[in-house]
């Protein structure tokens, strides 16, 4: 603290400046670190799965081939640093016996570089020229069914940053040392030992991918041509069987889901239908920016990875307070790209109208409008569905006029059911209380605490890892446990929609 302060205080010619002091020095640490926080999310969600990329084959290939599968030209003589290898690889079933038996080879000036084996009854064994270690990943299953490798090295000679990544988990990782490889008649071959198999979407990279991209790459499904078309909603909102509906927005958003009205009508009303209801939203997201940790993976990305087939937008009432009617043209611009951005993973939309302010807030409920009116016209020209509020919310349902309660979230929720036909009535209870514990279950994978240490920029720490061996990163795999139960936790609401079949009391 400088003397001048320190005097003042003292003298005590501040008062409580000492507490002030100390406040504005945490507010400024405060400030900086979020402002690297946001940096480091903008940033780590770039991917750009053509810089770096030295070969590809992305038709599907018989585990035996007659001629290896050689290098471009320009490749020859490229010095290999960090690098990643990634490819699909389906079994028609594991060779079984006493040895596990190579499918893929990379090969430089003819002799062994990478490779990978298949153990006798599942798994998968990666092994390295350079080190004898064998990594392993025991509980990998490509027997009759595609699944995505990536092994990705990253130089680093104190933190182990380089990993084998399995279905876009990373499952190990260790140390490599500094250095690099001259690549002189390099190749790959698919030597035929273990034949019943297929390989597709075979890439080589001069750099270590990220986890958006090796997350990207786990969605490029070798059979794409056989994913069935998705057709626009046309006058409602009338889900297909196995529908799983995404919803985006702010605070108003995961304010709904978590009161877990809406979903209940949903379910009830498509009983049979198996129907799964998504909450991609995010306190604080607006049209004009949606921050995530970093190495969350940006929008496309994550509706990819939830499966959606079906998005519902809920924005607009914190862009009408952030920046009232002059920011109507903004607000079009961006809420035009968000829904491009959706419609390239399904055509299948919707835009809510924004719910009305209450008490002091009201006098801005004549913008929201407008800015309303804005999200009706987006929705008309990319073929998607509008709901309006059917009026205001009831008074009272918001805590300071903009923050909704839970009987306000309800209200939202039964009018939002009306896109479906649905009664707005309030739902079973006994429903309501289950999707809660799946959307409890949900939420703790996908945005789980700890981000740092499970995907961020503390992986290499030691407790994100095994502490028998460090290699080993636990924390990825138990991350995946959750999706399980929340199988075994819809599994119970499917039935409980159907055994009420529809029908609310």
């Amino acid at each position: 603290m400088p003397d001048d302060e320190q005097n003042e205080l003292q003298e005590g010619r501040h008062g409580a400046s000492f507490v002030g002091y100390m406040l504005n020095r945490c507010l400024l640490g405060i400030t900086l670190l979020l402002t690297s926080s946001v940096t480091a999310q903008v940033s780590g969600d770039v991917s750009d799965l053509q810089a770096g990329l030295v070969a590809k084959w992305d038709e599907l290939m018989p585990m035996l081939l007659d001629d290896p599968l050689a290098l471009p030209k320009p490749a020859d003589g490229m010095k290999l640093g960090d690098f990643a290898v990634s490819f699909m690889l389906r079994l028609e079933g594991y060779p079984g016996g006493d040895h596990a038996l190579d499918f893929l080879w990379m090969t430089v000036d003819e002799s062994f570089f990478l490779r990978f084996d298949a153990p006798p009854e599942r798994g998968l064994l990666f092994r390295r020229e350079w080190n004898p270690t064998i990594i392993p990943a025991p509980s990998f299953d490509a027997a009759k069914a595609w699944q995505h490798v990536v092994v990705n090295i990253k130089r680093d000679v104190r933190q182990p940053l380089s990993g084998l990544w399995t279905n876009g988990v990373e499952v190990q990782a260790w140390r490599e040392a500094p250095g690099t490889i001259e690549l002189k008649k390099a190749e790959f071959l698919l030597p035929g030992v273990l034949k019943r198999g297929q390989i597709a979407n075979l890439r080589l990279y001069n750099r270590a991918l990220t986890r958006p991209e090796i997350l990207e790459l786990a969605a490029m499904a070798p059979m794409t041509g056989l994913k069935p078309k998705l057709e626009p909603f046309t006058g409602s909102m009338k889900l297909m069987t196995e529908e799983v509906v995404a919803v985006l927005g702010g605070t108003e958003a995961v304010a709904m889901m978590e009161e877990g009205t809406m979903e209940a009508l949903m379910l009830t009303q498509f009983p049979g239908s198996r129907v799964k209801v998504r909450s991609l939203a995010w306190e604080a997201d607006t049209v004009f920016r949606q921050d995530r940790p970093m190495n969350f993976g940006g929008l496309k990305q994550q509706l990819v990875r939830s499966g959606s087939t079906a998005a519902m937008l809920m924005f607009g009432r914190q862009e009408c307070l952030e920046r009232g009617e002059a920011g109507l043209a903004e607000f079009r611009a961006a809420l035009e790209k968000l829904v491009t951005l959706c419609a390239e993973v399904t055509p299948r939309l919707v835009l809510l109208e924004p719910p009305s302010f209450e008490g002091e807030l009201s006098k801005h409920n004549a913008t929201l409008k407008k800015y309303a009116a804005l999200m009706a016209e987006v929705a008309k020209a990319h073929g998607a569905l509008f709901a309006a509020q059917d009026g205001d919310l009831k008074p009272g349902s918001t805590r300071d006029g903009l923050t909704l309660t839970v009987a306000g979230a309800a209200q939202l929720g039964m009018r939002v059911a009306k896109l479906w036909g649905g009664d707005a009535k309030a739902p079973d209870e006994r429903l309501r209380t289950l999707i809660g514990e799946k959307n409890g279950l949900w939420h703790r994978y996908w945005r789980p605490a700890n981000w740092a240490f499970l995907h961020g920029d503390r992986t290499a720490q030691p407790s994100s890892r095994d502490h028998t061996d460090p290699t080993q990163r636990w924390f990825p795999g138990e991350v995946e446990q959750f999706k399980p139960l929340i199988e075994a936790k819809e599994n119970e609401l499917w039935k409980l929609a159907n055994d009420l079949g529809g029908k609310l009391p």
